[in-house]
């Protein structure tokens, strides 16, 4: 963000409310993050986040649907309905009357918009990380 540091403070602001003042559920939070990642193939965002992941649980069967661009099975009702909110956002960059209604009922609007921040926020950044490639720190190999 060193080439426009002011749009970088604020796009800091703004990924530290999706993250910090959320009321997502943390698994729903991170596996949305990773299905963004891997809509968008950036890898640094998937190693960022495969971590705490699996530290809220998620097993590598799980990661590997995440990958795959599939909710993983085995998660409550509403964080399936989450995540399959983010695929049709992410695919279509809207939702139908039905997929509205059905993620209200199970997330409430305030979830709902969560959803559309976080899915807003990660996509702009794996676009500017695809844009500007700046080195991994995590390391090559990741």
């Amino acid at each position: 963000m060193a080439i426009a540091p002011d749009l970088g403070e604020a796009v800091q602001q703004v990924g530290a409310a999706v993250r910090y003042a959320s009321a997502l559920d943390p698994v729903v939070r991170e596996a949305a993050v990773l299905l963004v990642a891997s809509h968008h193939r950036c890898a640094f965002e998937w190693h960022a986040h495969e971590d705490s992941a699996r530290k809220l649980g998620l097993d590598d069967r799980q990661l590997d649907q995440l990958r795959g661009g599939t909710p993983p099975s085995g998660l409550p009702k509403a964080a399936t309905r989450a995540l399959l909110t983010v695929n049709t956002m992410l695919r279509t960059a809207s939702l139908d009357d039905d997929a509205y209604a059905d993620t209200v009922a199970e997330l409430g609007e305030r979830g709902l918009a969560e959803l559309v921040w976080l899915t807003g926020y990660y996509s702009m950044l794996a676009l500017a990380l695809a844009v500007f490639d700046p080195p991994n720190p995590l390391g090559p190999e990741r």
